[in-house]
């Protein structure tokens, strides 16, 4: 496959009511995300409740993913767990529905695991399937912090290793594996799309950032126009990516990913269940504010 570049969505899984896939509900969202002219889809991650979820809801996720996207953008699934024996269960079936590439947090839970161990928990992967691979860091979940360092002997070790995804990853963490991977054809990118501009000029290949999801327009056309050095356009479209997201994160903070929930119902998907687990709902007060403050973050634009 083509490198994964831009922006890339890391989709939020609806769910019904008894916590199954809600298959109508994700095939709007990928809908809106394709509408947006976004660069991938990644699915199961954090923001994609894929931890929380069944082997066959995530295959089943993958799937639909693969079905609506049509190849109009590539797919990337998400295949990390705790064994090893799953992790290469959903690598095989990810391979053979047409996936464009894996992403891989670390082992979690038993986060005494040996570097010895968790270069064999990539290597197992790429024997088993040969799709590229994307290591996902994301310390805070998996409990392991895949530094700099580590992701350059992780990639020399594993060859079908070919970049990294951040979780919240600034564009001071990002340089730093930029500068640590030189020389070696590897894509880092950022889980935040606030410093898109400074991240496009120091070499970050694109963003996977839940917040792209809710505002996928905006976001795209950020990326594009920091890619283009067209910095007048992506100044003006950095501001008010930054203010919409301080809302995004406020509302994160305070409720939760039921957040995100309502943030799609402003964007006119009306989602039944998300996250998969009992979260706080918003009231029609907290609602209404919410759309109040959006307003005032310069949402709709005009």
């Amino acid at each position: 496959m083509a490198h994964l570049a831009g922006t890339v969505i890391p989709l939020p899984t609806p769910f019904d009511e008894r916590g199954e896939v809600d298959e109508k509900t994700f095939r709007q969202v990928i809908d809106f995300e394709l509408d947006a002219k976004v660069d991938g889809l990644m699915v199961a991650g954090s923001y994609g409740q894929g931890p929380v979820m069944r082997p066959d809801q995530r295959m089943r996720a993958a799937e639909v993913a693969l079905e609506q996207a049509r190849g109009k953008a590539p797919v990337i699934v998400h295949v990390g767990a705790p064994d090893i024996q799953s992790v290469i269960l959903l690598a095989e079936h990810s391979a053979k529905i047409g996936a464009a590439a894996l992403l891989i947090v670390p082992p979690y839970y038993y986060t005494d695991h040996s570097e010895f161990e968790l270069i064999e928990h990539y290597r197992a992967v790429a024997r088993a399937v040969s799709l590229p691979i994307y290591i996902y860091n994301n310390k805070r979940y998996a409990g392991i912090d895949i530094t700099p360092e580590f992701a350059r002997r992780l990639a020399e070790e594993v060859p079908t290793i070919r970049g990294i995804k951040l979780a919240w990853g600034t564009l001071e963490e990002s340089v730093r594996y930029l500068s640590a991977l030189k020389g070696r054809d590897f894509g880092v990118f950022p889980g935040t799309p606030t410093e898109t501009i400074a991240g496009a000029e120091a070499g970050v290949r694109g963003t996977i950032a839940p917040m792209a999801s809710v505002f996928p327009e905006l976001c795209a056309e950020l990326w594009r126009a920091a890619a283009k050095k067209e910095r007048d356009k992506a100044l003006s479209l950095q501001d008010r990516v930054k203010k919409l997201y301080a809302v995004v994160a406020d509302y994160a903070k305070r409720v939760g990913r039921t957040a995100f929930k309502e943030l799609y119902r402003v964007r006119g998907i009306q989602m039944k269940m998300y996250p998969r687990w009992p979260a706080k709902q918003l009231d029609e007060k907290e609602r209404a504010e919410l759309r109040s403050r959006l307003a005032e973050a310069g949402w709709p634009a005009g």
